[in-house]
């Protein structure tokens, strides 16, 4: 990567300042219409003048820079803010310069809490849609300010401030964001939030329980991370809610740092990279990357292994480290199996070149190990798991998602995932695609055609892979399951960024004769591209109502305590109160709330029948979940999934059991009520009700 000439630096941006206000005229103009505002007459007269005032000059000064008549007012851009003098007016200058843009950090997500920018409003006194586009329209100068604000408490250019500015903004608010999590709310905060936390107890079921209990068939090696807070007795809800957000934060730092030291730290890097501040920018903007793909923590392992240990001079320590990262494939997802080996596989094709091999077998035997191994690995590891676990008789368990629908229709926008995965992945990846697609045309004779081959070949199996495991009943409202593809895209994008892409010996071009292989236009488009899906996120921290949720939780503890003394109460949904002895009853461990949804979305007919006997039995004296109904939906956020559990798991529940009136007067309430939870008391029919 190149340094970025003021020419370009401002064309840029006069472009995007050109597609933020033509975006927000059309929006604006589609509200007025609306509401009927008649614009000569209407305060909106003077915001839609200053759009197209703004809208005319982006062109006059893209145009005026084309041309090549504006090194005067270049000049002064650069130059604008002033830099600060060396001394120490100046440092404090600067010092100034740092605490404004850390103003602007928090103003954003102020004015956003503050004019409820993006939500619905009742009683509002100024139309909430109206409110919402001034808010991203004055959000954009307001990132231009910081951007300026940076350039001046760092003394960079004005493309250094910006890119800063981008990703400072971008890490400070996914970190809120995600923090927003860490709560004393005794309930789970949404469907199964703190169903996870049961899961990773379970490797201490028995000094928690008092009983032995199979480990989870989902996800193990995500659980065995949770487990850990569970090494100290006393800690509750709280504190794992950290630790999962210290998980998340953490290893998701460690990738970023690992890959960018070994993609940017080649010798060969382009001198610009070689600043400790560009490779920090390099860093931060891949861990806003990761997230927002939403590569789950215990995936993480998989990637910074293989970036940490495996050396080309060093074969046994990189054989090691792919049967670990493999082996803790085989404990996370199936779709990862032969990601580690893959992984490893690009770091040999991106840093061996062929022509310095003895031959083609010779060249293509570590891979070929690794991959074998790899996969064998993480099989293996899968194997043994299942009867360590105590899940020797449920192993069909294992193969949930093989069994279960897919939902084509998930691809492109839809009610569950507004964006689509395909139009998502173009948008969150683009500007690493894009550079992938250029490189390969620009480089295409420096690497042999099978090195291409076999970079190329990984990256479209992943991303094939992945869309097949979005559109599995259950995935498809993010893009968490494209995440190797992801991943596998980042690795090689970066090593070419880096130029740490080791050409064939006869095309090694001088450092000065080799195409840049990020252009600004596009390093700035990817830099926005976080920060625009973050801003809709903010919220202001939730205000719990803790008395009202505390008579809830008291309510609830009354009536299971009471009601084991009966039998065992089986908790489908908030099982964490037994996990950390906010509720003491004897632990029922089937049927909690994730896998009873896994198994009624693959139709596991063994696992299920049980359930129904279960049920039809009374083997339960009570059983607390959610607010039960058979709904079918047509359409909405997740109607299939809805849809099966209305089918396979609602009417069976009501059928045997019914939910025990929590108030009669003046009306009928069958539900516990929290802040974000409505929890239901189930208790056996004297008679069978409607029944499937």
């Amino acid at each position: 990567m190149k340094k970025v000439s003021e020419s370009t630096f401002w064309q840029t941006t006069f472009v995007f300042t050109f597609i933020v206000n033509l975006a927000i005229l059309i929006w604006s103009i589609s509200r007025w219409s609306e509401l009927h505002v008649i614009m000569w007459r209407s305060i909106w007269l003077f915001p839609l003048l200053f759009y197209v005032g703004t809208l005319a000059g982006c062109v006059i000064l893209f145009i005026w820079i084309q041309r090549g008549n504006a090194g005067r007012l270049l000049a002064f851009l650069e130059r604008f803010p002033p830099e600060a003098p060396a001394n120490l007016a100046g440092t404090l200058y600067r010092l100034a310069a740092g605490l404004v843009f850390t103003g602007l950090l928090v103003l954003i997500p102020t004015l956003k809490f503050t004019f409820h920018a993006g939500e619905v409003v009742k009683k509002a006194t100024q139309d909430p849609i109206l409110t919402t586009i001034l808010f991203y329209w004055g959000a954009w100068w307001l990132v231009l300010a910081a951007a300026g604000a940076l350039k001046t408490a760092i003394k960079t250019s004005w493309a250094g401030g910006f890119a800063g500015a981008l990703v400072v903004l971008g890490m400070a608010y996914e970190i809120f964001i995600r923090f927003q999590l860490v709560t004393t709310y005794p309930f789970s905060l949404g469907w199964s939030e703190a169903s996870r936390f049961y899961y990773g107890s379970l490797y201490f079921a028995q000094s928690i329980y008092g009983l032995s209990v199979p480990l989870s068939t989902l996800h193990p090696s995500r659980y065995l991370l949770q487990a850990l807070p569970f090494l100290f007795p006393g800690l509750g809800l709280t504190a794992s809610r950290l630790w999962q957000y210290l998980l998340w934060i953490g290893l998701t730092v460690i990738s970023a740092a690992a890959l960018t030291r070994r993609a940017l730290g080649a010798e060969t890097a382009p001198q610009m990279l070689k600043r400790a501040w560009v490779k920090a920018l390099f860093a931060g903007w891949l861990f806003l990357f990761l997230l927002r793909v939403g590569v789950y923590y215990h995936l993480e392992v998989m990637v910074f292994v293989p970036l940490l240990f495996v050396q080309r001079k060093q074969p046994w320590r990189s054989l090691i480290a792919v049967l670990f990262a493999s082996a803790w494939a085989g404990i996370s997802r199936v779709n990862w199996f032969p990601v580690p080996a893959m992984l490893a596989i690009a770091l040999y094709l991106l840093e061996e070149p062929l022509s310095a091999a003895k031959s083609l077998w010779n060249y293509l035997a570590t891979p070929l190990l690794w991959g074998i191994l790899g996969l064998i690995t993480a099989l293996a590891a899968q194997a043994a798991y299942i009867p360590l676990s105590g899940n020797a008789l449920n192993a069909q368990q294992f193969a949930s998602s093989f069994t279960s629908p897919e939902l084509w229709y998930r691809l492109w926008p839809n009610d569950s995932y507004p964006l689509g995965i395909i139009p998502a992945v173009l948008v969150v990846c683009g500007m690493l695609i894009l550079t992938m697609a250029l490189v390969t045309i620009a480089r295409r004779k420096s690497l042999h055609p099978l090195r291409w081959a076999g970079l190329w070949g990984m990256l479209l199996v992943l991303f094939a892979g992945g869309l097949v495991v979005s559109v599995k009943i259950g995935g498809g409202g993010d893009l968490h399951n494209m995440d190797a593809f992801a991943v596998m895209l980042a690795v090689i994008t970066y090593y070419f960024i880096g130029d740490a892409v080791r050409a064939e010996g006869e095309f090694i071009p001088a450092p000065e004769n080799r195409p840049a292989a990020l252009s600004w236009p596009v390093a700035a488009t990817g830099l926005l591209i976080p920060l625009v899906l973050l801003i809709p996120q903010l919220s202001s921290p939730e205000i719990f109502h803790q008395a009202a949720n505390q008579q809830a939780f008291v309510q609830l503890k009354g009536l299971t305590e009471q009601a084991s003394q009966k039998g065992p109460v089986l908790f489908i949904n908030e099982r964490h109160l037994l996990t950390f002895h906010q509720i003491n009853v004897p632990l029922v461990p089937e049927y909690e709330a994730v896998t009873l949804m896994e198994m009624a979305m693959s139709n596991n007919q063994v696992y299920l029948q049980k359930f129904y006997s279960d049920l039809k039995n009374h083997r339960f004296a009570a059983i607390v979940t959610g607010k039960q109904n058979i709904g079918i939906k047509e359409e909405g956020a997740f109607a299939d999934e809805n849809n099966v559990w209305n089918l396979r798991i609602s009417p069976y529940i009501l059928c045997y059991y019914e939910p025990l009136p929590i108030q009669t007067a003046p009306e009928i309430i069958t539900y516990i009520e929290a802040d974000q939870s409505r929890i239901e008391f189930y208790q056996p029919r004297a008679t069978p009700g409607v029944c499937p």
